[in-house]
């Protein structure tokens, strides 16, 4: 018989759990970049060095902050109306390990979770 909970013997190569439409194109120490295809078309940066968190779609920067003392763990913001003229709100949800690095990061857009990336 076997273990039902047993972690699988061949487990892929990917960390993470990516969306069905997006994908990670490049990810670092305060950084990602993902690709998505749908709901809309285009490439997510979120950049958070420098003491500054930026989040651009399509090289338009949709959300901003000055992080002196804070990391900002949450962003909500509209899509660019040339990203998509309804603009729908997106929201991400970034959880931090104690040394800074990303240890999951997710992107709603509207109530659909879009993209979920666990380290």
């Amino acid at each position: 018989m076997t273990n039902p909970y047993a972690v699988p013997a061949n487990l892929p190569d990917d960390r993470g759990v990516y969306g069905d439409h997006a994908r990670l194109l490049r990810g670092g120490f305060l950084y990602r970049v993902i690709e998505f295809e749908s709901p809309f078309e285009g490439t997510f940066v979120y950049d958070g060095w420098w003491f500054r968190q930026q989040i651009s779609i399509n090289g338009i920067k949709a959300w901003f902050r000055i992080s002196w003392l804070t990391i900002f763990r949450n962003a909500e913001f509209r899509l660019p109306v040339e990203v998509d003229p309804e603009q729908p709100a997106v929201s991400v949800e970034i959880r931090f390990t104690r040394g800074l690095s990303i240890q999951r990061f997710r992107v709603w857009v509207g109530e659909r979770l879009v993209y979920d990336e666990i380290n």
